[in-house]
């Protein structure tokens, strides 16, 4: 007489591929903290620049360097700003007379490319404007020495001008309204102890700035 003997349970094995070799969608679907990760560092990149747009100008005494003044902007190697409070500044913006500016900054963000800013006090208590000119730095021209978003120029420079930009801030650094850009030809030297810019846009808007330092 045969012996029954008694049937042998074996552990359940893994998921069988489905014919194709594609794993089951269901496995594939993010989870909650995956989607949250990926929202924080959306937001990050959204909120980066417009800190940079809410922080125009750290004021500077009248003649007082300061290289690199007010919050770091660039990155070791060669961006950044530099900064100068002026023994004299003036500038016009468009379609209105010459006026005085208090200090000057250059901004180095992009290679090859030059910001000069003309910072001068606004209509309001506490406000502040901005003649931006951005041109590209001829073929002679040294670059700003930058560490840490820090910069100090490195010798006489010039750049030929490819727009300009008149921006406004409120006493709290807010920008009042968008600003205004002119494509525009024209050209800016610097030297060790001066700047001067002049520029034309195709509409006839033009501008003229210079500072010592």
């Amino acid at each position: 007489m045969a012996v029954s003997r008694p049937r042998q349970e074996l552990p359940p094995g893994p998921t069988p591929t489905p014919k194709g070799g594609c794993p089951d969608p269901a496995r594939l679907r993010p989870t909650r903290e995956v989607l949250l990760g990926f929202g924080l560092a959306g937001l990050a990149l959204v909120a980066t620049p417009l800190l940079g747009f809410a922080l125009p100008y750290t004021a500077a005494g009248s003649g007082d360097r300061q290289p690199g003044s007010g919050t770091p902007s660039g990155l070791d190697g060669g961006f950044g700003h530099w900064q100068s409070g002026t023994r004299s500044c003036s500038r016009n913006l468009a379609g209105a007379p010459k006026g005085a500016c208090q200090a000057v900054q250059l901004d180095q963000q992009v290679e090859g490319l030059l910001s000069v800013r003309f910072i001068a006090p606004g209509t309001q208590k506490d406000s502040l404007n901005q003649l931006i000119v951005v041109g590209l730095l001829q073929a002679h021209s040294s670059p700003l020495r930058c560490q840490q978003g820090r910069c100090q120029p490195a010798g006489a420079l010039s750049t030929l001008v490819s727009s300009v930009s008149e921006r406004s801030f409120d006493g709290r650094g807010l920008a009042q309204g968008l600003p205004k850009t002119w494509m525009a030809s024209g050209s800016c030297q610097v030297e060790a102890t001066s700047v001067r810019c002049q520029a034309e846009a195709p509409g006839g808007e033009h501008w003229q700035a210079s500072a010592s330092f």
